[in-house]
């Protein structure tokens, strides 16, 4: 699947490591990350372009290491895609589209 796809290059490029992966058709969430590192995702993010969904991975596989979105967290998230912001934006703006 796409999304397992995805997680394992990205996943593996900058050597993070989770449990599992999980697909759910959450509504209001585009991912997360539980304290066992089980990285769960919307079904819907897979109609996003390939660099959001890059983006939504990159965050919840950051949060294997940082478990909180502190200043820490979002500087790790753009040392490794120093781009997100403009990820972010797209998803806030188009996400309600993607049903």
């Amino acid at each position: 699947m796409y999304l397992t796809e995805r997680v394992i290059a990205i996943a593996g490029k900058h050597t993070f490591r989770y449990q599992k992966i999980r697909i759910s058709s959450a509504r209001t969430r585009w991912g997360s990350c539980s304290s066992r590192g089980t990285l769960s995702f919307t079904y819907r993010l897979v109609m996003a372009p390939a660099e959001v969904v890059d983006y939504v991975v990159l965050h919840e596989l950051v949060h294997t290491q940082i478990r909180n979105h502190s200043k820490t967290f979002w500087n790790k998230v753009a040392e490794l895609m120093p781009d997100y912001r403009r990820r972010v934006a797209w998803l806030k703006k188009n996400g309600k589209f993607l049903m």
